[in-house]
């Protein structure tokens, strides 16, 4: 396995960290350990050499499959459910209700292979299903990593994630396919949009939005880059709109203008 010296990782934490937000300073034994199949894949013999191509690299793919491999990407349908609850309940009939029958725009950001949007996307469904009036919707689905969006595309998966969906969702919006896997219906794919986005740059499609799910994402950055995710959330966010983080990630008072109103959300409380 090829080792990092000290002059290379600290290269590597501070190019990460100035780029993309995420701190890496105790993770050189993962790093090391992670990337060994892709140094051997591309045929490099030292972290050196990475670099160099990473830098050379203007799409920014290295670097995001770079933090894809040293990054849990541990994610499932329906995570943290309170959430979901409170989007059914509450948060959904408040954002209908206020915007008509315009478009409300979503933003999963930090999407990885997609098990949030399609639950996300499932709930929608339901709630359109059941005859409740709302308006059009627009989902925007964005991470770092290539690879993470080409399987959030594809929306197949492993038929054991079908046990946290409730029982008329798995029938309703998912097709088992083998004994294997199971693919989530079209219906599911058809407003939500996948693009690659680093999140320490500007946010992609809508100016604003109603809706913005940034969850267990904020967990690998330092505070500098924290605080600077936090502010761009809180410009992104319509008048109104919610954000909602990881329950792992709970907001500071002195972090966000945001009003809390359940655990882990946050509401946009200024006016028009």
């Amino acid at each position: 396995m090829i080792r990092l010296n000290n002059r290379e990782f600290e290269e590597i934490v501070s190019y990460i960290r100035s780029n993309y937000g995420i701190n890496l300073e105790k993770k050189q034994v993962l790093i090391e350990c992670r990337m060994a199949r892709e140094m051997e894949k591309r045929g490099l013999t030292s972290f050196t050499q990475y670099m160099e191509q990473m830098r050379n690299d203007r799409s920014g793919e290295m670097a995001g499959e770079m933090i894809n491999r040293i990054t849990t990407n541990y994610t499932y349908f329906m995570r943290e459910p309170a959430h979901f609850s409170a989007l059914y309940n509450d948060i959904l009939p408040d954002l209908f209700e206020d915007r008509g029958m315009g478009i409300c725009n979503i933003w999963s950001a930090g999407c990885s292979t997609g098990e949030e949007v399609y639950s996300v996307a499932m709930l929608v469904q339901d709630y359109r299903e059941r005859g409740a009036r709302m308006p059009g919707i627009r989902i925007t689905a964005t991470d770092i990593s290539g690879e993470a969006l080409k399987k959030a595309e594809e929306g197949i998966y492993p038929l054991k994630e079908l046990e946290s969906l409730p029982g008329p969702w798995q029938r309703k919006y998912c097709h088992v396919r083998d004994g294997n896997t199971f693919a989530v219906d079209e219906r599911l794919r058809y407003n939500i949009r996948f693009r690659r986005h680093n999140l320490m740059e500007q946010p992609p499609g809508a100016d604003k939005y109603d809706l913005i799910l940034c969850r267990n994402v904020m967990i690998y950055f330092d505070r500098q880059s924290r605080g600077r995710l936090i502010r761009q959330l809180e410009q992104c966010l319509k008048p109104g709109g919610y954000l909602l983080v990881g329950h792992a990630e709970l907001l500071a008072a002195d972090e966000t203008g945001l009003k809390a109103v359940y655990p882990a959300v946050y509401k946009n409380i200024k006016t028009r």
